[in-house]
């Protein structure tokens, strides 16, 4: 099994990455960043980083060599639409990532 074919990533999303905690709230990327996916804007019942289930609106299917600037806290923009990274999951066997699946509000 290798990467998912780029072939496949036919929708981009433009991602600011997450940085932390600042005095006055989250910290992002000074610039965004653009990155190539596959989107599905499908309702469905997720696990957030803390453990607490949450409504995932936005999935997105990545390539494991782009999705670095994807963490959690980031905040991605497809179709006009902001939305906040809930989870990031590698998706693999030992040794190999297929892809990375990313949920968003």
């Amino acid at each position: 099994m290798s990467a998912i074919p780029r072939r496949l990533l036919t929708d981009a999303v433009s991602v600011l990455t997450y940085q932390g905690e600042g005095a006055y709230g989250p910290v992002f990327a000074a610039k965004s960043v653009s990155v190539s996916c596959r989107a599905e804007a499908e309702r469905q019942l997720v696990r957030n980083a803390n453990g607490e289930e949450v409504v995932s609106e936005l999935r997105l299917f990545v390539h494991p060599d782009d999705a670095a600037p994807v963490t959690v806290g980031s905040l991605v923009t497809f179709a006009g639409r902001q939305s906040t990274v809930l989870g990031v999951s590698p998706k693999a066997r030992p040794g190999e990532v297929h892809h990375v699946e990313v949920s968003c509000t």
